[in-house]
Parts: C-alpha cells; sequence; structure tokens
C-alpha cells in the first residue's frame, strides 16, 4: 500500500511552526539531516508540506501536471498585496497567456538596451555613498534596482510621479504585520491592522498607477515604447481590451515588488561574501576592471547558491495525486528547497566554500535554481542576472571595498526574501583610477 506522506517530525504542528519561524534554515536543515531527502512538516498558515532536496525529485515535478501541482495556488498568501490576478498568484490558461505577454520585456535585444541605463542609475548613485565608515549596503543595492526596474517596467518620464511611485512601493514592502502568521488572520479580515495599512498603500499605489496608464495611452509614441506597461496596453488592446487597468496594476506592482527586492538582496549577498574573501574580492576587482564577464557572473551565481534570497519555491495539489512513491493528499503543498539543493555536496563540492571558479568549470549547473524552477521560471531572471553583473561591475570600478575577518552575516527573514542581519554591512573605499 502507497503511504500518503513522507516521514517527518512528530512536534505538534504549533511546536513546528514555531521553530520554523524562529529560524527556517535550521528548522529544515535539522528535518532534512533526521529524514532524508524529502519529508514532511507542517506550519500555519501553510497545512501540510513535503520539503524536497533531491534533484531528481525536483525535476519529476518540473514535468508534473502544472494543473494539479499548482504554484499559484502555492503563493496565494501574495494575494494581499499584489493583487488576486498577479502573474505570481495565477494558475492554468491565466497564468501563460499572461507571462507570455511580459516575457519579451526581460530578455534578448530588451534587456541589451537597458544596459547603459543601468550602468548610468548605478553610477549615480554610488556619487552619495560615504567613504571610509561602515555602510549597510542592502539599502543602496534597493535605490539601485528600484530605479532600473521602475524605469524598465514603467517607462516613467515625470521625475515626481516617479519618486511618489518608488515610494509606494517601498511602503507596500514595509506592510507585514505579526498578526500575519497568527491562526485565523484570514477570519476577520476587517479587524486585521496589517491588512488595513495593505488596503490603504494598495489603494495609494493604484492611483498613481493609473495615472501613468493614462498618460501611456495618450502618448502618440505608445507604439514605439519598449517598457512593460507599453507593451501590455498594446497587447490588451489588440485583443479587445482583456487585460483591464486592474489586471495591469497588479502585473506593474508584481514587477516593481519582487523585480527590485530580490536583486537587491543578491547584490547585498554578494558584497557580504566578497568582503570576507578577500583572494575573491581581489579577482572580483581584477575582473571589473578587464570586462571579465564570465568571472563577474560566476562570483554572482556562487553568492546566490550559498546564500539564496528565497529558501524554496512552492506548488499546491488541487486533487490527490501520486509523487515519488507516496499518495499525496489534495491541499498539500510541495516545497523544492533551494537552500539544501544549493548546499548540497554531491552537486556542489565542498558547499560551504565561496568558490566562484566552479560556475566557470561546469558552466550552467541543473540543480542551481536561484530563479525556481519549470514553467513557474523568473521572467525576469536574464534581466536580474545582467543587472546585478552591471551593478558589480561599477561597485567594484569605483570602490575598494576593505576586508574584514567578522564573522560572516546571518540570514534574516523578510517577507519571503533572506536578507543579511547587518543589512551587509561594508565600508568602501574610492579607487583613484575610477
Amino acid at each position: 500500500m502507497i503511504t500518503r506522506l513522507p516521514p517527518g517530525p512528530s512536534l505538534p504542528a504549533l511546536t513546528q511552526t514555531w521553530r520554523y519561524w524562529r529560524s527556517p534554515a535550521e528548522f529544515v536543515r535539522r528535518c532534512h539531516e533526521e529524514f532524508g531527502a524529502r519529508f514532511t512538516v507542517r506550519l500555519w498558515p501553510f497545512g501540510t508540506v513535503v520539503v524536497l532536496a533531491d534533484p531528481d525529485d525536483v525535476k519529476s515535478l518540473v514535468r508534473s501536471d502544472p494543473s494539479v501541482f499548482q504554484a499559484g495556488r502555492a503563493n496565494s498568501f501574495g494575494e494581499m498585496v499584489l493583487g488576486r490576478e498577479s502573474v505570481f498568484v495565477i494558475d492554468d490558461e491565466e497564468h501563460s497567456r499572461t507571462r507570455a505577454l511580459m516575457m519579451p520585456a526581460f530578455h534578448g535585444k530588451a534587456v541589451r538596451d537597458q544596459v547603459e541605463l543601468m550602468r548610468e542609475i548605478t553610477t549615480a548613485n554610488l556619487a552619495s555613498w560615504p567613504v571610509g565608515e561602515p555602510m549597510e549596503a542592502l539599502p543602496q543595492m534597493q535605490a539601485i534596482s528600484l530605479e532600473i526596474i521602475s524605469r524598465n517596467v514603467m517607462g516613467i518620464d515625470d521625475s515626481a510621479l516617479k519618486e511618489q511611485v518608488q515610494e509606494a512601493v517601498l511602503r507596500l514592502l514595509r506592510t507585514g504585520s505579526v498578526f500575519d502568521v497568527l491562526p485565523g488572520h484570514d477570519r476577520f479580515p476587517s479587524l486585521h491592522p496589517g491588512r488595513l495599512k495593505r488596503r490603504r498603500m494598495r489603494a495609494r499605489a493604484d492611483a498613481l498607477l493609473r495615472r501613468q496608464i493614462s498618460a501611456h495611452r495618450a502618448d502618440p509614441r505608445l507604439a514605439e515604447r519598449t517598457d512593460v506597461l507599453a507593451m501590455l496596453l498594446r497587447a490588451s488592446e489588440a485583443e479587445g481590451g482583456w487585460m483591464s487597468d486592474a489586471n495591469i496594476c497588479d502585473q506593474l506592482i508584481t514587477l516593481l515588488l519582487a523585480g527590485h527586492e530580490t536583486t537587491a538582496t543578491g547584490l547585498a549577498w554578494c558584497l557580504e561574501r566578497l568582503v570576507r574573501h578577500p583572494e575573491v574580492l581581489a579577482e572580483a576587482q581584477r575582473a571589473a576592471d578587464t570586462d571579465d564577464d564570465a568571472y563577474l557572473d560566476a562570483v554572482i551565481k556562487e553568492a546566490l547558491r550559498c546564500r539564496p534570497v528565497v529558501p524554496d519555491v512552492g506548488r499546491k495539489l488541487s486533487r490527490d495525486a501520486d509523487f515519488a512513491g507516496y499518495r499525496l493528499p489534495k491541499g498539500t503543498s510541495v516545497w523544492p528547497s533551494i537552500a539544501l539543493l544549493h548546499s548540497s555536496a554531491e552537486s556542489f563540492p565542498d558547499p560551504g566554500a565561496f568558490r566562484p571558479e566552479r560556475f566557470l568549470e561546469r558552466g550552467a549547473m541543473a540543480d542551481w535554481v536561484p530563479f525556481g524552477i519549470g514553467n513557474r521560471r523568473c521572467l525576469g531572471a536574464t534581466f536580474a542576472q545582467v543587472e546585478s553583473r552591471v551593478v558589480m561591475r561599477e561597485l567594484l570600478r569605483h570602490f575598494e571595498f576593505e576586508p574584514t575577518d567578522a564573522p560572516g552575516e546571518d540570514v534574516k527573514a523578510r517577507h519571503v526574501t533572506q536578507v543579511p542581519a547587518g543589512f551587509a554591512t561594508v565600508t568602501v573605499r574610492r579607487r583613484d583610477a575610477a
């Protein structure tokens, strides 16, 4: 008889939830050591969760029926901020259609055309960096990344409106509440402090976005624009206006929030790792000076391997299904653990070492999945990698980063991302050659 779930801790769900939210990485690591490459945990508010750490299981999940193993349903927690029509929380044909509309803005020539703008935005930001004193790099990376993604997504020409949109996005990002993880938090939404605040912040953001939608529609150069908003408007009009303004707002908010926070966090982790590995830092400086993009890409990939920005990705079953020798019940969540996959000694020998050369030796690696898997892989992955390389190159060309023998910064959970607990504190000195 096929058992329904893999083994896992027998602790009460409340205890498991407390241990998980106290330290997600530590809880998952200990379960992996005790129960192996797949195990079951019970966590509020996700319910029953099967965690995967075997690359073969993850490949099987990619090949599974997406109408049964649903990513949008697993991501439904994001609906409060991103909206019910966000590409992040929808499934099936609706997801495929929406994703296909946005994809061209994040690949090929569209990305190459953004490189010079990325460089200009970065160098403008670097002019205000404090020299010779400790500085939290994460907020600086957020400012750079938000400016880049807002220009690519929105194409806003009005500087005042752009600043208002960016401020609204940052306010949305900061609307987390302790009430979000308490049992019953979704039963009385009108009394939930976090939900009320998010509703006000989202209404403010929507009003600003609708102003830009109207400005785009009135622009005689709409057919020539390359930003995501222009693409969505043109595609929607060509197909009879099937995307409402509310739908477009959901996509824009999703791209603005996810597109800047994850890239900024990855860049912050890259700096945090570099200053603790002087030999790699020196080689990265050489690569920046000589346009050795392959090595810079390897540094960024290695930082994302050992400090994944998002620790796992999810699917949720729409019905009972067989998977990996088990009969999983409807409603079960299945989480490939990016953190566990990236720390596998089989896939990445000496996984605790910060060694970018591993990516030069093996090229593209199937078990490196910081941007997700399958048809839900981040549609901005190529854009994010190019942006990270451009930003890192400018940082290393303009500054010397002081190495430190301080312990590495702990991982701190913030929303769905894992940020450096000290926000990647570094000290820089301006290079004369720059």
